[in-house]
């Protein structure tokens, strides 16, 4: 049965083992994360009373970042979302959460997000069965090293790296993936060529790709926070001045929108209808910019803007490369510029 009484929530805390007998509910006293994962995990077990299996983990992401996950499940399902504890550690050790209250906000994300299904192991054994879910994303092939040990992937673009996951859900719920391991191909018995086929077709299939100028991303954005009236003025305002012609290509979805450069013709036609070259800005694994090559563009000076964007704008985690691409309509392809 579920218990919300949050007595039985600080006493579970409390007399953690690591605790010396302290209170450190409620006086940000704990100063690893190893610690405070076990306090809260104890706690949330107090709170939810038998049925529950909750557990801690270490969770491998992109550019080798290390997250500490809490899941929870049940008998009923062997699916779970994982609760990253990172964010609400530091806002525990900066007096700004205690351990109820952050306890309180796991179960409601965990009620918010739960489910009753099951997950179909044919999806990572049976090749036929989740051929048509394969799909990429692209990463940072020299940040990736531990990542990229373990899962089949191409190089692509000099620096980058094309990384295959399955697709298991895509839903108002959010998405979830499975990444591609080495062992996974070799059950199957395909190798990257293939692999990369297969998800270039389904990924452009299931995540439609798009290119729109900065002004337009700039007006929808406004659109969101003004009326029409004052969104208008703002917008011919700031058409108006001297910008520097630039474009945002990403998928609809707008997650892991930087693998839309790969998709078959998109920069093609942009350059067709541009009628010119342009550079690639890596703005994070979600985007990338377009910036039609001029006299007034100089490649050192764009590459010290992705470098400090991405060193003070963009999250650790969700970093493309710190270089400058270009595409070249002569032959097609792009390379370092």
């Amino acid at each position: 049965m579920k218990n919300n009484n949050f007595d039985s929530i600080n006493a579970a805390a409390n007399n953690n083992s690591e605790n010396n007998g302290g209170m450190i509910m409620m006086n940000a006293t704990i100063k690893t994360m190893d610690v405070f994962a076990q306090v809260v995990k104890e706690a949330v077990e107090a709170s939810l009373g038998d049925g529950y299996e909750v557990s801690i983990h270490e969770v491998l992401k992109n550019n080798d970042t290390h997250l500490t996950g809490l899941t929870i499940r049940t008998e009923e399902s062997n699916v779970a979302p994982t609760i990253y504890l990172e964010g609400s550690f530091e806002r525990y050790k900066a007096g700004d959460a205690a351990v109820p209250v952050i306890v309180s906000e796991i179960l409601s994300v965990y009620e918010s997000h739960k489910t009753t299904m099951s997950f179909d192991a044919s999806l990572v054994t049976d090749f036929s069965a989740c051929k048509e879910r394969i799909c990429y994303k692209l990463v940072n092939a020299d940040r990736n090293i531990e990542l990229l040990a373990d899962a089949p992937h191409i190089i692509v673009c000099d620096d980058l790296a094309v990384l295959f996951y399955i697709l298991v859900s895509n839903d108002g719920e959010g998405t979830a993936t499975i990444t591609v391991r080495n062992n996974m191909t070799d059950l199957w018995g395909v190798d990257e060529d293939e692999l990369f086929k297969i998800a270039l077709l389904n990924t452009q299939r299931l995540f439609r790709g798009s290119v729109m100028s900065m002004a337009s991303v700039m007006m929808d954005l406004l659109s969101d926070r003004m009326d029409d009236e004052y969104s208008s003025e703002f917008f011919d305002m700031v058409v108006s001045e001297d910008m520097v012609p630039m474009y945002v290509c990403s998928n609809n979805q707008k997650l892991n929108g930087a693998g839309v450069i790969l998709y078959k013709d998109l920069l093609k036609q942009f350059a067709e209808k541009t009628g010119s070259d342009f550079y690639i800005l890596p703005s994070s694994i979600h985007e990338t910019l377009l910036v039609p090559v001029s006299d007034q563009m100089e490649v050192e000076a764009l590459r010290s803007m992705v470098r400090e964007v991405n060193a003070t704008q963009v999250a650790p985690e969700e970093v493309l490369s710190d270089n400058v691409y270009i595409y070249r309509r002569e032959d097609d392809k792009i390379s370092l510029a």
